[in-house]
């Protein structure tokens, strides 16, 4: 289910994981990704992990999963959430393009808070986006996005514009 997926990818952020990746008995290894490290800058990060190939500046991070080449602007606030990142990087003439279009490049955008919810990949989240379920909704769904068992999903793919509250 969605809450048994949401559930056990936060668990890895727990100080003893029901289950531990670096157990040199029973070592779990993922496929090289041959991307660069991950790149923070004036960051605040607890209980998190993040993948390789990631940007992230003068963000807080806290108890989530930023997976391989997320991508999330300045003043961004992330709590309990699971981000699957991108398939690629957006070349410096698409983000342009996107600019013009007023389109939000892939990734997150600036002053956004997410707190309880699922990113799926390739998403593109504009600036002072806010995406939580503070009404607890239960079942429900939007323009860009649903909600299953309380917890938001962006699907892959998705865009929300920016200035959007979810």
């Amino acid at each position: 289910t969605i809450r048994a997926f949401y559930r056990a990818n936060l668990a890895l952020t727990d100080p003893e994981p029901p289950f531990d990746f670096y157990d040199h008995a029973m070592a779990i290894y993922t496929h090289p990704n041959l991307l660069a490290g991950a790149r923070l800058t004036r960051c605040q990060v607890e209980r998190a992990i993040v993948a390789e190939g990631c940007t992230i500046q003068d963000a807080r991070i806290e108890r989530s999963v930023l997976g391989i080449r997320s991508i999330v602007g300045a003043g961004t606030r992330i709590r309990n959430t699971v981000m699957m990142g991108a398939d690629f990087y957006e070349t410096p003439m698409e983000v342009e393009r996107d600019k013009a279009q007023g389109v939000p490049n892939v990734g997150i955008g600036s002053r956004t808070v997410i707190d309880g919810a699922i990113i799926d990949k390739n998403a593109r989240i504009g600036d002072d986006v806010t995406i939580r379920n503070a009404a607890g909704v239960t079942e429900g769904q939007g323009d860009g996005y649903y909600i299953r068992d309380r917890i938001v999903v962006i699907p892959k793919n998705a865009t929300i514009p920016p200035h959007t509250m979810l």
